[in-house]
């Protein structure tokens, strides 16, 4: 199946940063503007849905998109940051752990394993999510296993990628 990684629109950083960070206008015009582009690919292909992570800035994003294209729209919970605080039961107690970068990667690849096995081969897929979510999506593509050496990517504004993902990754 045909998975599109887009990164969500470009965001106002908060003071600290967050992820309500809410998307300036800018971001708001790009993904206006990747919709068109999805709306053309509609009428060509069959784009069955969206899948956002659940910060504000990846489902705004999704939301503008979708405008174009009306089709659901899921949040994924795990397309969201590296490096997160998670509580563990081990040896009968649960423990505070970080999540590592190897970790990330595999939790990334669950989720798509999770949406390729819900549609058909010929089928379209949306992903809106952060920056971190990349490295996964493309080492699946590529077939190579998780890593902390993996490097991390940076994305632009709306940027969209598209990777053939089937069954046959996993």
């Amino acid at each position: 199946m045909r998975i599109i990684y887009v990164h969500h629109a470009l965001r106002e950083m908060g003071n600290p940063p967050s992820q309500d960070d809410k998307i300036q206008p800018l971001g708001i015009k790009d993904a206006e503007n990747l919709a068109e582009l999805f709306k053309l690919l509609q009428g060509k292909s069959t784009i069955k849905a969206i899948y956002t992570s659940p910060y504000y800035r990846c489902a705004k994003t999704a939301e503008i998109i979708n405008k174009h294209i009306n089709v659901p729209i899921f949040e994924e919970p795990r397309f969201n940051e590296f490096n997160k605080v998670f509580k563990v039961l081990k040896d009968d107690k649960l423990v505070t752990m970080t999540e590592t970068w190897q970790v990330c990667q595999i939790r990334i690849r669950q989720a798509l394993k999770d949406i390729v096995f819900k549609y058909d081969d010929s089928d379209i897929v949306i992903c809106v999510t952060s920056g971190v979510n990349i490295v996964a999506f493309i080492a699946l593509a590529f077939k190579i296993k998780p890593s902390d050496d993996m490097p991390f990517l940076w994305v632009p504004s709306c940027s969209p990628i598209g990777f053939n993902i089937d069954k046959s990754c996993f």
